[in-house]
């Protein structure tokens, strides 16, 4: 897709409220997924038959994505968030696009140059999903008993950060409520409280894998969560999550849960009190056979308690696509801090290690790829 049909797409589907038709179905919970997908995000939600997916983690993890959401049920998507470009967001939304029904993209309508997001964009307009950017103040009505508000990005967006741009969603169902952050940091956390949101939450999906430059101290005491939780891969490059953001979690008190030691992570609930279940599994981009759970920790939503739960940890392991660059002899795991700065005209794909290996190409000394 060129820029002018980003554009087009742009004028033709912006929506100040987005409205989702809810199917019928007899469940009167509400069940939010943290799904295992390494150094990245991934969320599903899911009421009253009605299926959203948030982000889908890297590329390679697309088939993950699509395993699980067949695992619990999802044939269509009422609603697809990519909240902001990063390919360790929206690379998996692009296997997920192509082979489920969609009603509708919400994007944070920040551009990028990455072909993984011009793809992202191209298979949109052949699958001629409806899109729409979202901004701060719209609400996603999906049904009367659930509000999810929009509180960033806001309608001035901030220059040059991709990141600090976000969709930053809060999900309210009664008196359980989950902030969904994103990879925002401070200057949108600053935007947030500034605007005066209500941002008291049960569950916080903690901004930008737990990096340093998120949850501030400030931020965590305007929404002092009883769970917190990160989404990150193990033994990643970046140091993910920082010590200086558990610090922060557990100074108010908030249970941590994290995808690189506890798996997937969903949390149900039927509006007055919640249950946390954890699941380990070992996977790869062919299969997400699941090896284990834990015990499932049940609190009403108004208790602050220090209850904890055990799972079995098992090996992670898969083995492609990787990608590289033709000016240089290395291949990485897509989501890479070296394979994020090759030039999408310089980026070569390869099927596996053995394929990259055999073009001549030798693992990444960072990401140490297969």
């Amino acid at each position: 897709m060129n820029r002018f049909g980003f554009k087009r797409i742009l004028q033709a589907f912006l929506l100040s409220v987005l409205i989702i038709t809810a199917a019928a179905s007899a469940s009167g919970d509400l069940l939010v997924h943290f799904i295992d997908v390494g150094q990245g995000d991934s969320e599903l939600v899911q009421f009253n038959g009605t299926n959203i997916l948030i982000d889908g983690g890297t590329r390679d993890m697309g088939p993950v994505v699509e395993s699980y959401l067949r695992e619990h049920g999802v044939s269509s998507l009422a609603l697809v968030v990519a909240t902001h470009p990063h390919e360790d967001h929206i690379g998996g939304l692009l296997a997920v696009l192509n082979d489920f029904p969609v009603g509708q993209v919400l994007d944070s309508g920040r551009a990028h140059t990455s072909q993984t997001y011009e793809n992202f964009l191209t298979v949109i307009d052949q699958k001629d999903i409806p899109f729409a950017v979202a901004e701060r103040g719209q609400t996603i009505d999906i049904d009367p008993r659930i509000k999810i508000e929009v509180l960033s990005p806001p309608a001035t967006s901030f220059p040059d950060d991709l990141n600090q741009n976000s969709i930053v969603l809060k999900v309210t169902y009664n008196k359980v409520s989950f902030l969904l952050t994103g990879d925002a940091g401070f200057e949108a956390e600053d935007s947030i409280m500034a605007a005066g949101y209500d941002l008291k939450s049960t569950v916080l999906k903690v901004g930008h894998h737990g990096s340093s430059a998120a949850s501030s101290s400030a931020f965590l005491s305007r929404v002092m969560p009883s769970v917190s939780i990160i989404e990150v891969g193990a033994g990643n490059d970046y140091g993910h999550p920082s010590q200086r953001t558990l610090n922060a979690l557990q100074s108010i008190g908030s249970k941590i849960y994290r995808t690189d030691t506890n798996g997937n992570i969903l949390v149900t609930t039927d509006g007055q009190s919640y249950d946390v279940t954890t699941e380990k599994q070992s996977w790869s981009t062919a299969s997400t056979a699941t090896q284990a759970t834990a015990s499932t920790v049940t609190w009403p939503a108004s208790q602050d308690t220090k209850a904890t739960s055990s799972t079995t940890t098992t090996a992670k392991s898969y083995d492609g696509p990787f990608v590289g660059s033709l000016k240089s002899d290395k291949y990485h795991y897509p989501s890479c801090q070296w394979a994020q700065k090759i030039k999408p005209s310089n980026e070569i794909w390869f099927s596996s290690s053995a394929d990259a290996r055999a073009h001549g190409y030798v693992p990444c000394g960072v990401c140490h790829p297969p």
